[in-house]
């Protein structure tokens, strides 16, 4: 199955509405809210949104999508202009740093990890995620391991922040 641009941009636009929510009402997503949040892609695929607010046209298939995020972006600034403009240039600096990792690799190197924390008869006290993306290898740990996740986008690290709760997340150099 090929990549669909504007399927992915319309499950991220869901996935940072749902993140909004869980973060503005301070509560943890549900089951079925986790499942809508783990399938953000992040937007490292969708170069349309680098043309947001240029004479660059975006294609008529993505401009109702692309309304929607904008929307989103809005609702999530409170009217303060300076944050919708943070929120938006991260969003386009994603596009241009961001990569997917795919599952298949997440696992393989997850069990590798704890395969050598077994062999070696070792506990993992603390795991670092530095460029965390949605968490893929957060759950390497155990119930006990202390989980730290960077992530410099502002918008996946608040999907981050809302499928991982028990992890301490830095966003863009702040703690969020």
């Amino acid at each position: 199955m090929s990549y669909n641009k504007l399927k992915a941009l319309e499950g991220n636009i869901e996935a940072i509405s749902i993140a909004l929510a869980i973060h503005e009402e301070r509560r943890n997503a549900t089951t079925a809210e986790r499942e809508t949040l783990s399938k953000f892609t992040g937007f490292g695929g969708i170069k349309e949104v680098l043309s947001i607010g240029t004479d660059t046209p975006i294609p008529d298939t993505m401009q109702e999508a692309v309304k929607r995020l904008l929307s989103v972006l809005l609702k999530a600034a409170k009217g303060n202009e300076t944050l919708y403009r943070q929120l938006l240039q991260s969003l386009k600096s994603s596009v241009l740093t961001a990569f997917y990792t795919p599952t298949f690799l997440i696992q393989a190197v997850a069990e590798q990890i704890k395969d050598t924390f077994k062999a070696n008869d070792l506990k993992m006290g603390t795991f670092l995620e530095p460029s965390a993306g949605i968490g893929g290898f957060l759950p390497v740990g155990d119930m006990a391991t202390h989980r730290i996740a960077f992530e410099k986008d502002l918008l996946t690290g608040l999907v981050l922040s809302a499928l991982h709760p028990d992890t301490q997340v830095f966003i863009d150099i702040a703690v969020r």
